[in-house]
């Protein structure tokens, strides 16, 4: 009963549909009207590290309005000269339309923020919530729709104990896949009561953030430096997620895998009953 899951938004433009601090503020001063057409812009390394980026998202209905503005008209006949330039077929139909990025997966929802790559050295990958005016770059992959307890279950140390296990490797570093680590977790139903309490602990998760705001998340999560605050507030949300499966506390993760091997088995032998 999770919402999809997918991957951010993908650009393909040469990097005309991307906007610096800057060059935001500059367009905007110059043409107000561009206000509308701007949504921030957050992909993994940006949202780790703090870093503010924006881009055009430009609704086809815009288009001709579009052009009348000669910054974006240089930027658009940008994306459409390299886009007819490409070796893929996919990229040169795309040159038709080169207000819109090549893959975009943006809703207009609050989001979750999934880093695709993550330090070995972490205990938890940092998710974040994002509001419904920030597009999710490719580097990262976006859960819309979200509700707290869905974080909360992501973020868990028995959720990073099946990454470690199933989830591919950058070099030494967790690989986050959708269709490995997402769709393939085993969690039991819940009543509403316990995504509630498990609401809870996740608000106990971000307002501990909050009270390192001058910090990054790169900085919080790095297990040398993370607060103890921050780290009472993860075990306590692993306590919650944890009491979902059974009321007493696993004691490593050899067995928190060994009961979700158990787990994805009967969940597996159930759907293959469903489908015959």
């Amino acid at each position: 009963n999770f919402p999809n899951i997918t991957f951010g938004s993908m650009p393909n433009d040469g990097g005309n549909l991307l906007l610096n601090e800057s060059e935001k503020n500059s367009l905007i001063e110059t043409y107000p009207i561009c206000m509308n057409l701007i949504k921030a812009f957050s992909g993994a390394h940006d949202f780790l590290n703090d870093k503010k980026r924006w881009c055009l998202v430009i609704e086809d209905s815009q288009v001709e309005e579009a052009y009348l503005i000669p910054e974006l008209n240089k930027r658009l006949t940008n994306i459409k000269n390299i886009r007819e330039r490409s070796t893929e077929i996919s990229t040169r139909e795309k040159a038709k339309t080169p207000n819109q990025f090549y893959f975009f997966s943006h809703q207009n929802t609050e989001s979750i923020l999934v880093p695709r790559h993550t330090s070995e050295r972490r205990e938890y990958i940092p998710l974040g919530f994002l509001d419904k005016d920030t597009v999710i770059a490719d580097s990262a992959l976006a859960v819309y729709n979200a509700q707290p307890w869905i974080f909360g279950i992501m973020s868990s140390k028995i959720h990073m104990s099946w990454v470690r296990a199933i989830g591919g490797k950058l070099k030494t570093d967790y690989r986050y896949s959708g269709k490995l680590c997402y769709n393939t977790f085993p969690f039991p139903e819940i009543t509403q009561k316990q995504k509630e309490q498990i609401n809870l602990h996740v608000f106990g998760v971000l307002e501990e953030r909050e009270k390192y705001s001058g910090k990054t998340l790169a900085q919080l999560y790095d297990p040398d430096k993370t607060p103890k605050g921050l780290k009472e507030a993860h075990h306590q949300l692993d306590l919650a997620i944890e009491r979902c499966y059974r009321l007493k506390p696993f004691t490593s993760d050899t067995e928190r895998l060994e009961y979700l091997f158990k787990e994805y088995e009967r969940m597996v032998n159930k759907n293959t009953l469903l489908e015959t």
